[in-house]
């Protein structure tokens, strides 16, 4: 499980930034095409899916890691760094993400360990990437409607269809 958290904290970002890197390409070559149907075009659309489902997820193992030791996770509350008795890592639940320093679950005495944004931030780019798939068929039907029922042809390329 451990393996698996490090495996998603250290890809996430990098295929973030992959696909952050062939969306600004997409974008470019296609504000220099002045073609403004595959602006917002279905690929459009899943790239973007696709960069918030990353960030979603860097959020999210991030949020799992931040402030938790974890060669000895107890170590975390222990008496050196919060200035009172000896506490434990007490897991809360996993979404929202809660994570206490806590003699028991639900103390009221507990200290939150994730910072506040991080719920709020995984939602957000979640939502996102629910959105941006939900809109991609229905930019790919935009897009047909606006090329007139015929296929896109290569700038270059003499078009059959005229």
């Amino acid at each position: 499980m451990i393996a698996l958290l490090f495996t998603l904290a250290l890809v996430s970002p990098f295929v973030g930034v992959l696909v952050l890197g062939r969306l600004a390409v997409h974008l470019v070559v296609t504000v220099r095409r002045r073609s403004a149907p595959d602006l917002l075009g279905a690929g459009t659309f899943l790239l973007a899916a696709l960069l918030a489902l990353c960030a979603a997820g860097s959020v999210y193992i991030w949020g799992v890691s931040y402030g938790v030791y974890v060669l000895d996770p107890d170590e975390v509350c222990g008496y050196a760094q919060w200035g009172e008795h000896e506490k434990t890592v007490v897991w809360e639940s996993s979404f929202p993400l809660s994570v206490h320093c806590a003699d028991h679950p639900g103390d009221p005495g507990g200290r939150q360990l994730i910072p506040d944004w991080v719920n709020p931030a995984f939602v957000a780019a979640a939502v996102t990437a629910a959105a941006c798939t939900f809109a991609a068929p229905f930019a790919a039907v935009a897009r047909r409607k606006a090329l007139g029922g015929r296929t896109a042809v290569p700038s270059g390329v003499a078009d059959p269809s005229a």
